[in-house]
């Protein structure tokens, strides 16, 4: 039985309909951002208390109540990251995102494709430049450079490390980010309790069945003691290796829901570290399928990474 893995990445549909964005969108029209609340800053709380089915119908609700995101974001540096170079290079970037997701629960023994879409602008300061444009789907994704004139494409399983930072861009590593997960219905979860520097956590964690029929840890849900706010999540592949590692923090409070606004997400075997703050966020308002749409402009170089891939080199000790 093959391994059950989603398909990649998971459900926070989300609409996005800012006046910035539409500069680089053609056609796009303009979604009224709702403002929403913050959460109060964490403090010293007595521990909450919930059993592991509390905690799954708490990732399914969170999980149902975004279908559509649209949010305007900034991109923070950080070591060993593709985006860093790109970041440093500029001073500071703005990220305008889209992304959606399909109505519907994918199944572990049948993932097949999840309907999720993304769309990723980053603008240099003051001038708002557009530095890079990138869409992707269940399969593949697209993206342009506009300052090196190249416009990358390829499937989503590609892997292609490009000696310039700003190459190695992906908007689907972002799925795991924007999207958030549950555990899929009916596959075995576990459930223990865990500290980190003086902070107590449940962990929810989802075990699939293997090719040889040995048991694998799949996803694991971290939620902290005191609100169960969830905090992190992470992929593992078939080895066990740490794929995506996706840090939540400063919830929102708004009229769809419960959503994160600070969030990082690190991919190690990618040696690849992304944070992003989100500044406007509109949830669930409707993104026509044409914004997901991008075409490769006259004059630029097309790279295929499938087609003409570059070696992997190891992450830097």
């Amino acid at each position: 039985m093959a391994r059950t893995a989603v398909g990649f990445f998971l459900w926070l549909a989300l609409g996005l309909g800012l006046a910035p964005l539409t500069a680089g969108l053609a056609g796009c029209g303009v979604v009224q951002v709702k403002k929403t609340e913050k959460l109060p800053p964490e403090k010293v709380l007595p521990l909450s208390t919930a059993t592991l089915e509390e905690l799954v119908a708490r990732l399914n609700a969170q999980q149902d109540s975004v279908r559509a995101l649209n949010a305007v974001a900034e991109l923070a540096p950080s070591t060993g990251s593709a985006y860093s170079g790109v970041i440093e290079e500029y001073h500071d970037v703005r990220a305008f995102i889209l992304a959606v997701r399909q109505p519907g629960r994918p199944e572990a023994t049948n993932p097949g494709p999840s309907g999720h879409r993304v769309r990723v602008i980053g603008q240099a300061p003051v001038v708002r430049r557009t530095i890079f444009d990138m869409v992707a789907d269940d399969e593949r994704f697209r993206v342009l450079i506009p300052s090196k004139n190249k416009f990358i494409v390829g499937p989503n399983s590609a892997v292609r490390q490009a000696k310039n930072p700003i190459e190695n861009l992906r908007p689907q590593h972002l799925f795991d980010a924007v999207f958030l997960q549950a555990p899929y219905p009916g596959t075995p979860v576990l459930l223990e309790e865990n500290e980190i520097g003086g902070r107590r956590f449940y962990v929810v964690s989802e075990i699939v069945l293997g090719e040889t029929g040995q048991f694998l840890l799949n996803r694991k849900w971290w939620f902290e003691r005191g609100r169960l706010d969830l905090v992190r999540f992470q992929r593992f592949d078939d080895a066990g290796r740490l794929l995506a590692d996706v840090h939540y923090g400063d919830w929102m409070v708004g009229n769809t829901g419960f959503y994160p606004t600070s969030i990082e997400l690190v991919r190690p075997q990618e040696d690849y570290r992304l944070k992003l703050f989100i500044k406007e966020l509109t949830l669930n308002e409707p993104i026509e399928a044409e914004k997901f749409v991008l075409e490769q402009p006259g004059g630029t170089e097309l790279i295929d990474v499938a087609k003409d891939p570059l070696p992997v080199e190891p992450p830097s000790p």
